[in-house]
């Protein structure tokens, strides 16, 4: 069986619909391909269908991975077979549709640099809070800055926190990320701001000990595939009202 890869979104929407495809790939001895348009579409809710049918279901000659397949539960029960599946195939990778969503820049990632971070990397912080705006503005995705405050005020960060975020564009984004960095400073916890590539601000949120994730699918991932991290907290949102599945990357997840 074939399983293609389709282009859609971002880095993050890509490595979970890679995530998809390898389990595929796994239970039905398949072969990942890219952009080889095939005879059949699997949504989420075939994707889905397939695992809650305990894989019994062989009769596919080929899928095309067409959805965003967020579901948490399947790859944490998984996720040996999946690190496993990404060690025996180094040349494999993903595409995204832009820089900025959809902008026609595609780039490209090779699914092993999102396992392994290079030995040369030397952004590492302990304490990462990553903001996530722009798009998710008009979504009504990114978390209430006063959410975040309630958070911090367990005092479960000491002395230095980084905050990893895109560049700010917008009077509001401003206005947010300066609330929140002015609080910490009241409360004398030093403040370093990273905006850089995405797979640069990836590492560093996979390299932290303590992570404060956005809803957005990269800092999930970072927890996902992470060895560092002793305690993840992962935004508590509505899965009712919104196609997004996933909050616990990993089993020391704390929602909020």
């Amino acid at each position: 069986m074939k399983v293609n890869f389709i282009i859609k979104g971002r880095l993050g929407n890509a490595i979970f619909r890679y995530l998809a495809s390898s389990l595929l790939c796994i239970y039905f001895n398949g072969e990942y391909v890219i952009n080889e348009i095939q005879s059949n579409n699997c949504s989420d809710e075939d994707f889905c269908l397939l695992f809650n049918n305990s894989i019994k279901n062989t009769n596919i000659n080929s899928l095309n991975m067409i959805g965003f397949y967020q579901y948490d539960t399947i790859y944490r029960k998984n996720k040996n077979l999946i690190i496993d599946f990404i060690k025996n195939h180094p040349s494999h990778y993903v595409l995204t549709d832009g820089i900025n969503a959809g902008d026609g820049n595609l780039e490209k990632f090779f699914i092993k640099d999102i396992l392994y971070i290079p030995v040369s990397f030397t952004k590492k912080y302990k304490n990462v809070l990553h903001i996530r705006l722009g798009d998710y503005i008009s979504h009504n995705w990114f978390v209430p800055f006063e959410r975040i405050i309630n958070l911090l005020e367990k005092n479960i960060i000491e002395g230095e926190l980084c905050i990893v975020n895109d560049l700010l564009k917008t009077d509001f984004e401003k206005k947010y990320l300066l609330i929140i960095t002015e609080y910490l400073k009241n409360k004398n916890i030093n403040v370093i701001i990273e905006s850089n590539n995405i797979l640069t601000d990836y590492y560093i949120m996979k390299e932290a000990e303590i992570l404060i994730c956005s809803r957005s699918t990269i800092s999930w991932c970072a927890a996902f595939f992470s060895d560092k991290i002793k305690y993840c907290y992962f935004p508590d949102y509505d899965t009712e009202s919104c196609s997004m599945k996933y909050k616990n990357p990993t089993d020391n997840t704390i929602l909020y």
